[in-house]
């Protein structure tokens, strides 16, 4: 890892971009402060202008990759109109990303718990169908990480928004939850070795083919 001499600028996207290099070449434990601070060229304190501790700073860390993720899945998408083809190209990329960045990935996930869950019905929801909520059950995240970690799903949900000629919106929620726990559990079993996409095959096709059936 080479040092950088850092002079003026971004800091903040500096110490992210820093982090992110001696996350991908030494993983998680080589992280601090003061090890960052050095390969950026700065005084041991100057990342405490911005992160308070290495917890803040790891939620930045995984709010970059969330990002960098759904900007993935809409570079991989560009062009699809149909929804079936635009749910396989974000499934795609997902998988992808997860591949070529595992120890991003891994902090990503480690960062927040997300699942789906029933909400507490409100006294004008008693009646009515209950919602899945997909959100952080973290006490204490940032709001960058928030709004960041949403996006995949969020895509995910409108791809599948456009199979349902109604209005049906806990179906498509479920749906894209179904989906997404696919994906993620396929790119978690590849880069912990537990299998590996057949030779013979493009990621693509053998996502398409472990879809047991077509959306809708």
């Amino acid at each position: 890892m080479t040092k950088k001499n850092y002079h003026h600028g971004d800091l903040k996207g500096a110490i992210i971009a820093s982090a992110r290099t001696i996350l991908n070449e030494q993983g998680a434990d080589a992280l601090s402060l003061r090890a960052i601070a050095a390969d950026v060229g700065v005084s041991h304190m100057a990342p405490y202008a911005h992160f308070k501790n290495k917890k803040e700073l790891f939620q930045a860390i995984a709010a970059s990759g969330f990002d960098e993720l759904a900007d993935s899945m809409l570079v991989s998408s560009q062009d699809l109109i149909k929804a079936q083809d635009l749910i396989l190209a974000y499934g795609v990329a997902y998988v992808e990303f997860a591949i070529d960045h595992p120890q991003l990935y891994r902090l990503m996930l480690g960062q927040v718990e997300t699942g789906g869950r029933r909400k507490q019905k409100t006294q004008e929801e008693k009646g009515c169908e209950a919602d899945i909520d997909i959100s952080l059950s973290s006490p204490v995240v940032s709001s960058e990480l928030e709004a960041s970690s949403k996006r995949t799903f969020l895509l995910l949900q409108e791809a599948f928004a456009k199979v349902h000629k109604k209005n049906d919106e806990m179906k498509i929620k479920a749906q894209a939850l179904g989906a997404w726990s696919m994906v993620h559990g396929m790119a978690a079993l590849i880069i912990e070795g537990h299998f590996s996409i057949p030779e013979t095959m493009t990621l693509k096709e053998f996502l398409a083919m472990a879809v047991v059936q077509s959306p809708g």
